[in-house]
């Protein structure tokens, strides 16, 4: 699929299939955002953990509801979540949460190009983040935060329109 194609293609899925990501799909999108831009070249300072254990994926999706005081499943039954963090200490303020949004962006459109649907769910990170226990069982690594997270999978619903590229937010030019 071309890119135009791909950015007009994707869109925030809500309901997924039970099946699992095809390995060799869930490598292409790693693949992609691992060619994410990243600040000043350092890679280094990122980490990214798939999740696909249902009993992890169970205690993420109820810290959500917790933290958001929703009844609803936050992960909207995809089978794989991916968790992108930053070393704390970063060399400029932000530059965590904008590398870990182009790592995040980029598998979003790798999927979206190879027919696996997508959501940002921000709550991925907050949920990790508020439990020690769960950011151990994840093994991330010490001085890394969790940023962001993706959850990824079949869409329930395969029908969705592309959507017209055009200028929505508001610009202007000098």
């Amino acid at each position: 699929m071309e890119t135009k194609k791909a950015i007009a293609s994707r869109y925030s899925v809500r309901a997924y299939k039970k099946d699992q990501i095809a390995e060799e799909k869930l490598e292409t999108i790693l693949a992609a955002g691992s060619a994410a831009p990243v600040g000043m070249g350092r890679y280094d300072s990122l980490h990214v953990t798939v999740i696909q254990d249902e009993e992890i994926r169970k205690r993420i999706s109820e810290g959500i509801r917790q933290i958001f005081n929703t009844e609803s499943d936050a992960l909207y039954g995809g089978s794989t979540l991916v968790l992108v963090s930053s070393k704390e200490e970063v060399p400029a303020p932000g530059i965590d949460y904008t590398n870990a949004a182009c790592v995040a962006e980029n598998m979003m459109l790798a999927g979206a190009d190879i027919g696996i649907g997508s959501v940002l769910v921000w709550g991925i990170a907050l949920a990790v983040e508020a439990d020690k226990s769960l950011k151990e069982a994840l093994s991330i690594p010490e001085g890394f935060k969790a940023m962001i997270g993706t959850v990824f999978g079949y869409a329930a619903n395969a029908e969705q329109k592309e959507k017209d590229l055009k200028v929505k937010i508001q610009m202007n030019r000098i």
